[in-house]
């Protein structure tokens, strides 16, 4: 299953959209301010966040906007986000930051950037290639980072001296 979201900027990101239609995949996605794709399997405008984490959580490969929220949940869960940038260019948002981000993470390797929607179906079979139990590994950091967003209980100070155990 893939997961999909476009987050929840007001700007629409109908190439995002386009780029998933034709996958051979059940395709989960948060659309928000788009028109509902019926092709998805299941297709909300928007989710509640824990449903957002459990789509996550569960996904073969997660497919997001170059939101740092969205990459961020994705990456605590242990998966490699995908991401689809929005273009300024396009109307897709008002500025270029999530071209910024998406090249400075794309080169530590952090995520795996698409910029055109025909490299969506290879960048998901290099995603899938990279599960593993070291993947998956949960450290102190990723551990305390999850219970904050699960659960919102983890405070500031607790979130950092669980980074330095």
């Amino acid at each position: 299953m893939i997961f999909a979201t476009v987050g929840t900027h007001h700007q629409p990101f109908a190439r995002f959209l386009a780029a998933l239609r034709d996958l051979d995949d059940e395709v989960i996605v948060q659309y928000g301010r788009n028109e509902r794709p019926e092709w998805a399997a299941r297709a909300e405008a928007f989710m509640p966040f824990k449903d957002i984490l459990e789509c996550m959580r569960t996904a073969d490969a997660v497919v997001t906007h170059a939101g740092v929220g969205s990459i961020l949940s994705a990456s605590t869960l242990g998966q490699v986000p995908i991401v689809v940038p929005r273009l300024a260019r396009l109307g897709e948002h008002v500025d270029d930051h999530q071209v910024e981000l998406s090249r400075a993470l794309g080169r530590g390797g952090r995520v795996v950037v698409v910029w055109e929607g025909d490299d969506l179906s290879a960048a998901i079979t290099s995603v899938r290639s990279l599960a593993s139990p070291e993947r998956l590994r949960v450290t102190p950091l990723h551990a305390a980072v999850r219970e904050a967003l699960v659960t919102g209980s983890a405070g500031g100070a607790a979130v950092t001296s669980r980074a330095r155990a």
